[in-house]
């Protein structure tokens, strides 16, 4: 087998048999990764890798808000479900301001939420 292939199969490997909260962290990674992409081509004036990358970290956020579920955990599971929402909601904000006015202040600000948000869920992971 391949290299390339093997390491397919080894991602596909992996996500088909994570548990939702490890599924949740993978998803952190790859928004961070992308931010992170995100700073470094545009600081560098690369604008057009810059966007691609905001475009895949705002996919990732997206997915994350349409996933969250209030009803697990009665009104404390609605409330942090709340919270969530408005945190994505503020990211997402963050990155297009990012993408339209091409500033990289924006992306620290999505790395500070999502670094935190991913230090918990690996946490709750590991409590699993």
């Amino acid at each position: 087998m391949a290299p390339v292939n093997a390491t397919l199969e080894y991602t596909k490997n992996a996500v088909m048999t994570a548990s939702k909260a490890k599924l949740i962290v993978m998803l952190y990674d790859g928004a961070i990764r992308f931010a992170e992409q995100a700073r470094f081509n545009g600081n560098r004036g690369n604008y057009a890798a810059c966007g691609t990358a905001i475009s895949n970290c705002y996919n990732i956020v997206s997915e994350l808000k349409v996933a969250l579920d209030p009803e697990p955990g009665g009104e404390i599971g609605k409330k942090i479900t709340e919270d969530l929402s408005a945190l994505y909601a503020y990211v997402l904000e963050q990155l297009v301001e990012a993408n339209v006015e091409r500033n990289m202040d924006n992306i620290g600000n999505v790395l500070e939420v999502l670094t935190v948000l991913k230090e918990g869920w690996d946490g709750a992971a590991q409590q699993i």
